[in-house]
């Protein structure tokens, strides 16, 4: 989306955009307060989470090739495929490739794909890693505020739809390359 322009350019478009997202929470904050039963606040933290998560999308539209360092993607020892059957992370891909979440990113699919793809992929689990990394980040801030208002449901949900829509991907494509890439 950004790849065209300059790193300035960038720097000021992403400012821009996350201005947009920072007003569009801080109304999304406001307006939450005067919500008392579960169903709207539920409702206004789904949407609060999916505005957060522009953040970490919006940054890989400008700046596609940024990594942590690489040990920081290397599997940890704990990083078993137990470990994640555990979690039920086998369950939460079953759910999105079953669902209408399969059409959300195309490119996060192997089957049908030539194996000179498999490397690529394994850059993309690294994109999608960060991408949601940030985005969870931005969201315990806007958790705090919640929490520091007291405002206990409102914080419950967020963080329910973070584990959801941030916390839970990046175990799957954590996953992912641990059963992708060669046993070291």
């Amino acid at each position: 989306m950004f790849y065209r322009f300059n790193f300035i350019q960038k720097v000021i478009l992403l400012f821009l955009c996350y201005s947009v997202i920072s007003i569009i929470c801080s109304i999304l904050f406001s307006v939450s307060l005067s919500f008392t039963n579960t169903f709207s606040i539920f409702l206004i933290q789904f949407i609060q989470s999916w505005n957060l998560m522009l953040i970490g999308f919006l940054f890989f539209q400008a700046f596609k090739y940024y990594r942590f360092p690489k040990i920081f993607y290397q599997a940890k020892k704990f990083e078993t495929p137990l470990f994640y059957k555990l979690l039920g992370v086998n369950l939460y891909r079953s759910f999105l490739i079953n669902s209408f979440f399969k059409y959300l990113n195309s490119r996060v699919y192997l089957r049908g794909r030539p194996k000179i793809y498999l490397q690529q992929f394994i850059e993309e689990t690294k994109q999608s890693e960060t991408s949601h990394i940030f985005s969870m980040i931005c969201t315990s801030f806007v958790q705090l505020a919640y929490l520091n208002a007291k405002l206990w449901e409102h914080s419950f949900w967020l963080t329910f739809f973070s584990i959801l829509l941030n916390l839970y991907p990046i175990l799957l494509q954590r996953m992912n390359r641990l059963r992708i890439l060669p046993k070291s």
